[in-house]
């Protein structure tokens, strides 16, 4: 499966990821993608994950084709399907409208001076 231009572009150039959220060190992690199919009937392919909750971002498959659309997920961990509503998720456009609307807004957030103490500043 071939993932879409906007991940391999950013990829190439090195991007990790912008706190809370980081991209997968291996990407497609069937543990996380099964979960979401027992949970939702969908299938995706998981490529990034916040670091303090059970969120997780992935490309939508469909007819096993990566999309470019990105689902933003917080999965439960219960191994089936859930009430109606649940999981909570989000579907964007693509990579980079996941960025701009659910990414950055959250590190800004977390953005503070704690955060830079030990680096230097120019």
């Amino acid at each position: 499966m071939k993932l879409p231009l906007a991940y391999r572009w950013l990829k190439a150039h090195q991007f990790e990821g912008l706190m809370p959220w980081w991209f997968m060190e291996t990407p497609g992690q069937e543990g996380i993608r099964l979960e979401y199919q027992q949970e939702t009937g969908d299938d995706f392919y998981p490529f990034a994950r916040r670091q303090d909750r059970d969120d997780v971002a992935g490309f939508k498959i469909v007819d096993g084709e990566i999309q470019q659309t990105v689902i933003s997920v917080h999965l439960t961990w219960v191994g089936k399907k859930e009430r109606p509503g649940f999981p909570l998720r989000c579907e964007y456009t693509d990579l980079f409208q996941w960025l701009q609307e659910e990414v950055i807004p959250e590190t800004i957030a977390w953005a503070s001076e704690d955060e830079l103490e030990g680096f230097e500043s120019s």
